[in-house]
């Protein structure tokens, strides 16, 4: 099972990197888990998009799923047969803004003529071939889901965004690797007030590991100045295990 980053950024992206976008590989399938502006020109240094078994996004933030625009450009400008449309999974609810997105850029059928569209029931694993992934629900500012993904005996957890919750724990229970958000500094940086946070300390993704009993942390979507040396520092005070900040275009092994 393999993890590749091709965005790794906030929503005010790094300069000259993609916002949230996880090219997932294990059981046979490829899955892109987010996509964050900037993350289909990643893509396709390594992949046509029609190389992928699906796309799942997270939740409808723009950093995690306006690329849906630009992916459907790289397709010509004609309805293709249903079978060979990508899969995109939505998460539960988002048909309307979907749809108003797709007028806002001039076209009601903007994305079901190249793509097939459904959305996830929120709690129901969805299986790719022989990769199995189960969206668990965590508490942001919208409607949003982590995913617990399992191929070849491995065990990847995605956090999309989050505070901390329950459903954080038990999605990231007994990870091989856990993909954590860890945008903020300080609790000041979120953009409510502290009882109604939508996203991670360092500190709070480390000792979420611990909780969990995760093998290996990689922190992500988090503001890099010095290299996320302080994201890396914070989370492995409350983490003793591998602690590493994502990096653009790195591969790893789950």
């Amino acid at each position: 099972m393999r993890l590749t980053v091709l965005g790794r950024s906030p929503a005010s992206p790094n300069p000259g990197e993609a916002c949230a976008g996880y090219l997932v590989e294990g059981g046979g399938s490829r899955v892109l888990v987010d996509i964050g502006p900037g993350v289909v020109a990643e893509l396709l240094r390594r992949h046509h998009p029609d190389e992928l078994d699906a796309v799942v996004v997270s939740h409808m933030h723009a950093d995690h799923m306006l690329d849906l625009v630009t992916l459907r450009y790289v397709y010509p400008w004609r309805a293709r047969p249903r079978h060979e449309r990508l899969r995109v999974v939505m998460p539960p609810g988002s048909a309307d803004q979907l749809l108003d997105l797709a007028r806002g850029v001039g076209n009601a059928r903007h994305f079901e003529d190249s793509f097939r569209l459904s959305e996830h029931d929120g709690s129901s694993s969805m299986t790719f071939g022989g990769l199995d992934m189960r969206p668990i629900e965590t508490v942001h500012f919208i409607p949003c889901w982590g995913f617990r993904m399992e191929a070849d005996g491995r065990r990847l957890a995605y956090t999309a965004d989050t505070a901390p919750c329950g459903g954080l724990d038990d999605l990231a229970d007994g990870a091989d690797l856990l993909l954590s958000e860890a945008t903020l500094r300080t609790l000041d940086e979120d953009a409510q007030p502290p009882e109604q946070r939508g996203h991670l300390l360092p500190a709070e993704a480390g000792e979420t590991a611990t909780r969990a009993g995760a093998k290996r942390l990689l922190l992500t979507h988090l503001p890099i100045d010095d290299g996320g040396e302080w994201a890396r520092r914070d989370a492995a005070a409350a983490f003793e295990g591998s602690v590493e900040v994502a990096e653009p275009n790195r591969s790893y092994e789950v």
